[in-house]
Parts: C-alpha cells; structure tokens; sequence
C-alpha cells in the first residue's frame, strides 16, 4: 500500500513536470524553419499514435475488466445479481459526457471544433494532405490566411502572425482542457494496483506532455507574456494532480459508498480514454494522408506493450495460483506460498502473495517505457 500510495505521488509529480516542460517550450519543439517544423511534426504525431495504443489498451484490458471486478463485489454486497453489461455502459456514460462537455466548450465558443487542439501539429503538412488547410501554421485566425512556401528554406513564421491567435479561444481550451485531465487523474488516483498505475501513467504522460506542447503552441500565436503563460501552464498542469488526488481520497473512503463512487469515476475515466482515443488521436492522425502505415505501426506497438504488461502479470498470478501442498489454516496456492484463508495463519502460510513475475518485471518495465517516451520527447526537441 504504501509502495502504491509513493508511485501515485510519483506519477503527480512527473505529470505535472513533463506538462510544465511541454507548454513553456514550445518554440523550441516546433522550429520556425519549415523543414525542422516537418520533423517534429512527424515526431509528434507518432508519439501521439503511440499514445492512442497506450490508451486503446488500457481502455480494454486494463479498466474495462477492473471496473467489472470492482462492479462484481460491489454488487454481491447488496446480493444483486444481473447479467446486463453495466461495466461497458458505465464507460460509455463516460464517453458521452466527454463528447458533450466538448460541445458544450465548442457551442459558446463558436469555433471550429479542437477539444485538445492536435492540429497545431500539423506544421508543416504535406500539400494536398487533409490537414493542410487546417494547421495553425499555415493561416492565423480563422479566415486570415498567411502565405507559405512548401520548399522555402527561410523562416515561416512570425511574431506577427502568431499575435492573431484569439485569446478567448486559449482561454476555452485550457478550461476544456483542465476539465478533460481532472478525470484522466481520476483513472490514476483510483487504481489499486502498481502495474495498471504505471500503463495509466505511460499513457497519461504521453497524452499529456503533447497536450501541453499544442497548449504551448497556442500560447505563443496570442503572444501571451511568459508570466501570464507560466500562470496558465501552472493551472492546467495542476489538474491531473488534482484528479489523482481526489481518486485518492475516494478509493481511501471505507464502505458501500465509496466502492460504489470508486466504480462510477472508474467508468466514467475509462470512458474518457474511449474519446481520446478515437476522436481525438485517430481521427485527426489518420486524417493525414502522410506516414499513414507508419502510425499504424506505432498504434499497434503502443497497444502491443501495454497488452503485454497485462499479459505477463496475468501469467504472475497463474504461477501463484498454481496447485501446492495444502496447509493448515490455508489454502495453498503454490510451493511455500500458501493464502490464508477465514484470518488463521498456517505454518508456511503467507497472506495474499504478490504475482512473483509481474513483481520481478515491474521496475524494469516501468524504466523501459519511461526511457521510450524521453528518447521521443528528446528526438523531437533536437529536431
């Protein structure tokens, strides 16, 4: 528990950083030279796909099962038994209130539609892709166009054109946005368990810190002061924090009542991740008609990592399942390890072991993902 309790701490703190980092630097990452811009660009958008897989993933095989387990006990307190499949509309509750908080935002903003504003990362879009007369960097506001040459080598960009970003349209998407983390913060506070702590928190930090960046983008085109733009950072990077402390202080609630709160905000954040994942990373990546094969490919490896990570630590409790000789007091599962069963220790006997492969592979899976995503956040600093 305490183990736990440290990695959620962890997680608040490396989210809120990376998210920092990614808004007050966004120069840096989108280069004005038009080929640099391009590499990013590219860079990005498969760190988002890859994303997308990260989130498809935990979506389906890792909350989606938590939440039936959870709904299981809960519903077993009250002696309820129902074969209606009330994990799956719990998620999609959660689904359609994303879809209408976003168009909610969108309905008194008046604007085209850009719930996390992907699109800034289609600098430097190939000429007749889907997304070439959509990108920020091709026109100011909405309807002034701004003139760039495909092939030229000079700057693209200027303070001047940035300057025509609306400032009520940054307003809206940092709350769309501060609204949207408090529930991805949510899904992290409410885990139970180290391995789905450190998909969720892949995915998050991924998701996130390319958030940030557009965040930072947008900044930059209402040419916003650095004191104002570190204020605004500050208060949207606070809210996944936020959200994992609240999961925190619900999933530490005693009782029927905080079960049944656990289970709902549960549901309602893996439907969060459904949105993500299929309106907002698919949609606009595979929109673009560049590297389309290519996402793909990094779709189905963000997928592949997390599924492996579930995979491995359902192969943990296999072997700590595993038939043993018995014990009194408790029922073996395994050579010494035994559970213990109605709170009567028997010799030998161990209360609730831990998956041995799931525990052994944790710390080097976690480095091993973490060290993926810096390499990608690195490459396209450099670029």
């Amino acid at each position: 528990m305490v183990k736990l309790l440290v990695a959620k701490i962890l997680c608040m703190v490396g989210v809120f950083f990376f998210m920092l980092l990614g808004s007050l630097l966004p120069v840096k990452i989108i280069e004005t030279d038009f080929e640099k811009a391009h590499r990013s660009k590219k860079i990005l958008s498969l760190c988002n796909t890859f994303g997308g897989g990260v989130f498809l993933a935990t979506c389906f095989n890792a909350l989606l099962p938590a939440v039936r387990e959870k709904l299981q006990k809960v519903l077993s307190l009250g002696h309820i038994s129902t074969d209606y499949p009330l994990a799956e509309t719990i998620l999609l509750l959660g689904f359609f209130m994303t879809v209408f908080l976003e168009q909610l935002i969108l309905t008194f903003r008046k604007e085209k539609p850009s719930f996390i504003d992907l699109e800034t990362f289609n600098a430097g879009s190939d000429v007749g892709s889907d997304s070439e007369y959509e990108s920020p960097f091709m026109g100011g506001a909405r309807g002034h166009a701004l003139y760039v040459e495909p092939h030229s080598h000079g700057p693209s960009l200027s303070m001047q054109s940035l300057s025509r970003a609306s400032p009520v349209r940054l307003l809206s998407l940092a709350f769309a946005l501060s609204a949207h983390s408090v529930f991805e913060g949510l899904a992290l506070g409410l885990q139970e368990e180290g391995e789905k702590v450190v998909s969720l928190f892949v995915g998050v930090a991924v998701h996130e810190t390319l958030v940030a960046v557009a965040l930072g983008i947008s900044m930059a085109r209402s040419a916003m002061p650095l004191r104002d733009a570190a204020k605004l950072a500050v208060t949207v990077s606070a809210m996944i924090p936020l959200g994992i402390g609240l999961g925190l202080g619900i999933e530490s609630a005693q009782g029927v009542p905080g079960s049944v709160a656990s289970v709902l905000l549960q549901g309602l954040a893996g439907g969060t991740f459904l949105f993500i994942t299929f309106l907002e990373i698919l949609a606009k990546e595979l929109e673009d008609k560049s590297d389309r094969l290519l996402k793909v490919l990094f779709l189905v490896l963000g997928y592949t990592v997390l599924a492996g990570m579930v995979f491995l630590k359902s192969l943990g409790w296999t072997q700590a399942k595993s038939p043993g000789p018995a014990s009194p007091g408790g029922e073996c599962c395994g050579p010494g390890h035994c559970l213990c069963t109605r709170g009567l220790p028997g010799p030998g006997c161990a209360p609730d072991p831990l998956p041995r492969a799931s525990e052994h592979c944790y710390f080097l899976k976690y480095f091993f993902l973490l060290n993926v995503y810096q390499s990608c956040v690195a490459m396209s600093a450099s670029a």
